[in-house]
């Protein structure tokens, strides 16, 4: 079967990407700038500034504080979240229903609610956590779940579980070996693209970090809140370190998928 090609739709897709990379190279541009005013480009390059911020020891805790607090969200996002959609689309739909619903509660309730309530709830016995990382790592875990409900669900629907079900129970397969063997990879790459997404926002997220564990844990955006008085270029450096660790993530997950998939 051949597809044509529409030369404006591939000219509009490209036009499109260039816009979006746009932002990113001008950060990357302005971080490596000597000067850059009166002219479209800048006057000199230098990556002194990189030097100086992947040097620093302050930089370097506070990169690995928010690579460890996001991915210790993640993992027990995944562990507790993936299971829950699983379980609540093949067994319980009225569940699954009311997971619908709490899809858009981190949107729909304003933030300082969410942050008052997570402070009223960790620093109650037994949850005597206040001002401890565990807590931002407990108050990432429900921030996942809307991404990972959406991919989830929209990756299981993509299947038919129900036959699939009907047909291995026939066959004297087990649910678990059924999941096990034929679900969870099929639903892996809708798994992958929901723990980049996640990495993307808690790596970037800074009220929750401010108010609930204040400066004595500082994370990345903490760090780069810090900086923002002393250059402008500080800033790009760290937004652009940023942006590469998260397409690092990014390739690496697509690249785990895209394995996954050949072995199937």
């Amino acid at each position: 079967m051949t597809t044509t090609r529409h030369p404006a739709l591939t000219a509009t897709l490209w036009l499109a990407a260039i816009l979006m990379l746009l932002p990113v190279l001008a950060t990357f541009l302005n971080s490596i700038a000597t000067g850059w005013t009166g002219g479209i480009l800048p006057r000199g390059l230098s990556l002194d500034v990189y030097r100086t911020i992947l040097s620093d020891s302050r930089f370097q805790a506070a990169l690995l504080r928010s690579i460890a607090v996001a991915g210790l969200a993640l993992f027990l996002a995944c562990l507790l979240i993936v299971p829950a959609v699983i379980a609540a689309h093949l067994y319980w739909p009225s569940l699954d229903t009311w997971m619908t619903r709490l899809v858009i509660l981190p949107y729909a309730v304003p933030t300082i609610i969410l942050m008052v309530g997570y402070l009223r709830v960790f620093s109650a016995p037994p949850l005597q956590f206040s001002g401890q990382p565990i807590v931002l790592v407990l108050t990432y875990v429900p921030l996942c779940f809307p991404m990972f409900y959406i991919n989830v669900k929209n990756s299981l629907q993509a299947i038919d579980t129900t036959e699939l079900l009907e047909a291995s129970r026939l066959l004297g397969i087990g649910d678990v070996r059924l999941l096990r063997r034929v679900i969870l990879p099929s639903i892996f790459p809708g798994i992958a693209l929901a723990v980049v997404l996640n990495f993307a926002g808690l790596m970037s997220e800074f009220v929750y970090a401010r108010m609930l564990v204040g400066g004595e844990f500082e994370t990345l955006q903490m760090y780069m809140f810090a900086q923002r008085d002393l250059s402008g270029r500080l800033s790009s450096v760290i937004v652009t370190v940023y942006f590469l660790i998260t397409l690092l993530i990014t390739f690496a997950a697509f690249r785990l998928v895209w394995r996954t998939e050949t072995k199937s």
